[in-house]
């Protein structure tokens, strides 16, 4: 139960992620003039601390392996 749990919640920081890269990359090829740099320095700050969530859940599980 919890193994599915952690899994579903990688899965779910993965697709924040990608979503977070795709925003970025729509708003610097939309148009130079309309890309806003306090959006994407907000989005890449999402993704950032997705991946600080990860890296905390694994050491979560790790803990719990010993």
């Amino acid at each position: 139960m919890q193994q599915n749990l952690i899994q579903e919640i990688y899965s779910e920081l993965d697709m924040v992620r990608i979503m977070s890269r795709m925003s970025v990359f729509a708003i610097e090829t939309e148009s130079k003039e309309a890309a806003n740099d306090s959006l994407k320095l907000i989005f890449k700050d999402i993704e950032k601390r997705t991946w600080n969530v990860s890296e905390f859940l694994e050491k979560i599980e790790n803990s719990t392996k010993i």
